[in-house]
Formats: structure tokens, C-alpha cells, sequence
């Protein structure tokens, strides 16, 4: 399936550690919290400010609403089964066909806008097997964890990406971002 055509980018982006896990097996996150430096940019003012609309799977938007989070006037839009997922402020369930999400989404954001996927490893993996995915930014974090749950799951076929930029920090945190080449049969 082909992106779908509208104006606004849909890109993702998470942390992972140097083994490629996004949390570590006990759910500890302390070791992402303790290799970021207050005194680096990793781009979170600059995500904010492109984005019309949050895409998140139902598990990151517990953890999100759990530490304080998703009360911005920006639509967010949870992808889940469960219909009785206490939400608030802006927030949305969605359970259905994801290209449909994206189309709705990109109808009703301003054209100046872009959807940023927000994990976890589970929903961004469903929206590159679809195509719909068209920018990903990885910050690998100096750690090994050994363990834990991993960035991607099982995806159908090669998907290839071409880097737009590759970003050192002084912590050793390394932002890596591509653009996801179209799919074809």
C-alpha cells in the first residue's frame, strides 16, 4: 500500500539502545533519563512545533499520561482495542484500518503541519509494513541493555531509508534520521 496523499509528513521517532531496545526487560527507563544532557538539543522544541497531530500506540500513551503528559491543545490520536482507555484533554481511541487514520488526520490538520508517531516499537513497525511512515528518527543512547523490547517487530520485507542527518551529542547519544524509500511489490 502506498502512502496516502496528502499534504504533512508522518514521522516517528523513539530511542533505542545501542542493542536496539526501546525499554529495557524489568521496564526500567532510567537508563534513557540518565544519558540525556538539559544541556543538548535533541529536537523536541522543533517536533512540537511541525506537528498537528499525535499517532500512539495505547501502552506509550499510558506511560505519557502517566508521568504528567498530553495536555496540549494538540489532537493525539491512541490506537487501541480498548474502547475504556481513560483519556483526557485533546485524545482520541482509534481502532481500525491505520491508512484511514492517517487520510482523517491529514484532512483535518493545516497543511503546515505533520503527524508525528509516537511509539512504541509495535505501532511504528505497523505503519512502516503499511507504507505509511514516511520520515524515522532513531536516538541511540550508549547502553546495552541486554534485553528488553525491541525496537521493531517481525517486518514482512526490506525496508530501505535514505539519512538525512546524522547527529552526535556530547553524552554519546547519536540522532539518526532517514526518509523511508516507497514501497514496491
Amino acid at each position: 500500500m502506498a502512502s496516502v496523499a496528502f499534504m504533512g509528513t508522518v514521522f516517528g521517532g523513539m530511542a533505542a539502545s545501542l542493542d536496539g531496545y526501546i525499554r529495557s526487560e524489568s521496564g526500567d527507563l532510567s537508563w534513557l533519563n540518565d544519558a540525556m544532557s538539559q544541556d543538548e538539543d535533541y529536537g523536541f522544541e522543533a517536533t512540537a512545533i511541525r506537528t498537528g497531530a499525535y499517532v500512539m500506540g495505547a501502552n506509550t500513551y499510558r506511560e505519557v499520561a502517566g508521568m504528567g503528559g498530553m495536555g496540549s491543545g494538540v489532537p493525539t490520536y491512541v490506537v487501541t482495542h480498548d474502547d475504556t482507555l481513560p483519556t483526557k484533554g485533546n485524545t482520541r481511541l482509534f481502532s481500525g484500518d491505520l491508512a484511514e487514520l492517517v487520510a482523517r488526520i491529514k484532512s483535518s490538520i493545516p497543511e503546515d503541519k505533520d503527524i508525528c508517531l509516537f511509539g512504541g516499537g509495535e505501532l511504528v513497525s505497523e505503519f512502516v509494513e503499511a507504507g505509511l511512515l514516511d520520515e524515522l528518527g532513531v536516538s541511540i543512547v550508549p547502553v546495552v541493555l541486554g534485553g528488553g523490547v525491541p525496537f521493531f517487530r517481525r517486518i514482512s520485507r526490506w525496508t530501505t531509508l535514505e539519512l538525512l542527518e546524522c547527529r552526535p551529542f556530547p553524552s554519546g547519544i547519536v540522532l539518526l534520521n532517514y526518509r523511508l524509500k516507497p514501497l514496491t511489490d
